[in-house]
């Protein structure tokens, strides 16, 4: 992928972590029926969805919004690495809570892992309404207020303890439950309630994401822990790698295996 535009940033979020969701993200297309002919990516960051769904409907139109224009240079990018159409998309560096585009001009809008981020999530349901045409389908998925853990992890924080290593930043587990995260399914349906949808179905996904003990080290040290080790001496950080390739080499597959619950919703306008 030939991003030479992007910012550094969402370059690595896009080899990291955005693999990390992708099949969840992906399966909220499976939820959008009939085939849209304009269709809105809501939190497109770097366009793994937008992707999927120029893929899947090849007449679609997509346009892909997101708060992060340095997001949205890869996802540009990749449509032009990957050969579609440049005509089919629409760009938008906007806040989801104020959409830029007209009234009913949507026929479908899905949404991954962003719903967590926004400050006000009732504006943002409302602006989905506002732009979807009636009988429109809006779908999403999010995080579920719940911790994860990654045995994996666990084994990191030994090895930074072990050789005396001091880590800035200092996490419970791999992911702790946040201030936008949804607490429950009937808190999901409540809110698509009260935004005005119908026929809203609710349910359970799951994440589920496995490393080798190769990519998950090269995660932690280009991405997830990226400041910690540019803070360290060349020799400290190098005893630190070795150390991890060894432990890491140990585990058990399911030990590199991030498994956790998600919030999937699928909803329509009358």
């Amino acid at each position: 992928m030939s991003c030479h535009a992007a910012d550094p940033d969402s370059l690595r979020y896009a080899r990291y972590w955005e693999p990390v969701l992708a099949e969840p993200a992906q399966r909220t297309l499976e939820r959008i029926a009939p085939v849209p002919g304009v269709f809105l990516d809501l939190g497109a960051g770097t366009g793994s969805l937008s992707l999927a769904a120029a893929a899947r409907w090849p007449s679609a139109s997509i346009v892909a919004l997101d708060a992060s224009a340095g997001m949205l240079s890869v996802a540009r990018q990749r449509v032009a690495d990957e050969g579609y159409d440049p005509s089919r998309f629409r760009w938008l560096p906007a806040d989801a809570a104020d959409i830029p585009l007209g009234d009913t001009s949507i026929e479908a809008v899905a949404s991954s892992f962003m719903l967590q981020l926004v400050d006000d999530r009732p504006a943002v349901l409302a602006g989905v309404r506002r732009v979807l045409r009636p009988g429109g389908t809006f779908a999403f998925v999010t995080w579920l207020s719940e911790e994860l853990e990654l045995p994996a992890d666990e084994v990191f924080i030994e090895v930074l303890d072990a050789l005396e290593i001091e880590d800035p930043v200092d996490e419970p587990a791999f992911r702790s439950p946040r201030a936008g995260d949804y607490s429950s399914l009937e808190q999901a349906r409540e809110e698509l309630d009260a935004a005005g949808f119908s026929e809203v179905e609710v349910g359970l996904e799951e994440l589920r994401h496995r490393w080798t003990a190769h990519s998950y080290l090269a995660y932690k040290e280009d991405y997830d822990e990226r400041d910690l080790f540019d803070s360290l001496e060349a020799g400290t950080r190098e005893r630190l790698r070795a150390e991890l390739r060894t432990r890491l080499a140990a585990l058990p597959p399911s030990a590199l295996e991030l498994r956790g619950p998600l919030v999937a919703a699928v909803a329509r306008l009358p």
